[in-house]
């Protein structure tokens, strides 16, 4: 008879390891507490599993995660000239989900990669269900509006999450065989779209018609054809959403009012010309600290002046030390200095580097890496629990990916 001890040493982790990052993708965009819960499972098991050596010697090997830890080093070296330690420790907590990129990278198994994405697609469906349920009134979730129906997370990062849903299955779409599956496929992408039109996040409305330019230019041999029906399908789309969705309507509405009011009466106190105001103190900050950095939460330590020399009417007054510049390149730049800058931007180049043989593949890696590019712009893409998860999922599968296609 086999005891307790013998059934826990003949265990496979591994296999528990890949059913629990299936449940991570699947909770991603419907769960905080379940992603959560998988993560800290992911963690004891891959810590159970052991053979540190082979997945260290496969860690040291990788660009990606050595540019990763030397971004992570520089973030806790900067405590030496962060001012509130309290604050500090609280930013970078949150850090520690970015433990699941390894584990995916070493662990996964490739005969799981389908399961991975279709789970994600399975959780993007069902929070779309309860998001057109709020739309249409059909029930409520308590701090949603139908106006914004954005069920689970803030409708920026939503929006995001709606874009890369779109790519996956316009992918499944171009390559399914079976016409039943193509069919569904079609049917779930134009949900998904529509859902992204009707809510109120512009960043994955506008990351998604940039990035279908480019994956279109990238993929379609004659550059001239791909410029054409890429800009078509954008100006059907947006001009159709433009015409049926009062959510599109208003929300495009305002930014093109918002830049005008920027352009011709140097107001800055609107949604859009706030954050351009942001990016100027931030650039000037940087220009001052560009060495190391400000340190963290030291962010808005002597704005003032600028704020005074910009006659930034909107932050009279700023009292904070921390100050949120929504765009991560700028705050990271604040932060970190040059070093961190550089460091950012080698994450993107070192996931646009990896090698693959399915074009698939390739090009979903390449669409994830434009959105973040483009979420980064208007926001902190890796430090909100929403967008710094769907990163750790993603990058740690595009690259065991890469592994697995380059070693065959």
């Amino acid at each position: 008879m086999i005891n307790f001890k013998q059934k826990f040493e003949i265990m496979d982790y591994n296999k528990f390891i890949n059913y629990f990052i299936i449940l991570y993708s699947f909770c991603l965009p419907i769960s905080k507490a379940g992603t959560t819960f998988s993560a800290i499972c992911l963690i004891l098991l891959w810590c159970i599993e052991g053979n540190f050596k082979a997945k260290i010697s496969l860690i040291r090997l990788n660009k990606f995660m050595i540019v990763l830890g030397l971004f992570l080093l520089l973030s806790f070296l900067s405590i030496f000239w962060s001012s509130d330690i309290n604050f500090y420790s609280d930013y970078m907590r949150k850090y520690w989900h970015f433990l699941i990129i390894p584990i995916i990278y070493t662990s996964l198994n490739k005969n799981y990669i389908k399961h991975v994405f279709s789970a994600f697609l399975i959780g993007m469906f069902l929070s779309e269900i309860v998001s057109y349920g709020i739309f249409f009134e059909f029930w409520t979730k308590e701090g949603v509006s139908p106006s914004d129906p954005s069920p689970f997370m803030d409708h920026t990062n939503y929006s995001i999450y709606l874009a890369f849903t779109v790519f996956i299955l316009m992918h499944r779409i171009i390559f399914e065989q079976e016409l039943k599956m193509r069919l569904m496929y079609s049917l779930f992408m134009l949900f998904s779209m529509s859902n992204m039109l009707i809510n109120g996040g512009r960043t994955g409305q506008v990351a998604f018609f940039a990035t279908l330019f480019i994956v279109a230019f990238l993929n379609i041999k004659n550059k001239l054809k791909a410029i054409i029906c890429s800009m078509t399908f954008v100006i059907i789309i947006f001009t159709s959403a433009y015409n049926v969705s009062p959510v599109f309507h208003d929300r495009m509405n305002y930014a093109f009012q918002d830049i005008e009011k920027m352009i011709n009466d140097n107001d800055f106190t609107n949604s859009f010309s706030i954050r351009v105001s942001l990016w100027i103190i931030g650039l000037e900050q940087f220009i001052d600290n560009s060495f190391i950095g400000t340190g963290i939460g030291d962010e808005a330590i002597g704005i003032q002046k600028y704020i005074e020399k910009y006659n930034f009417v909107y932050y009279d007054n700023f009292k904070d030390n921390y100050i949120d510049y929504h765009n991560a390149y700028v705050q990271y730049s604040v932060q970190l200095g040059i070093f961190g800058f550089v460091l950012f931007i080698l994450l993107f180049l070192n996931l646009l580097k990896l090698k693959f043989k399915s074009i698939i593949y390739r090009n979903l890696n390449i669409t994830f890496v434009c959105l973040y590019l483009l979420l980064s712009s208007v926001g902190l893409s890796l430090h909100i629990m929403a967008s710094m998860t769907l990163f750790a999922l993603f990058s740690g599968l595009f690259n065991a990916i890469s592994r697995f296609e380059t070693s065959q």
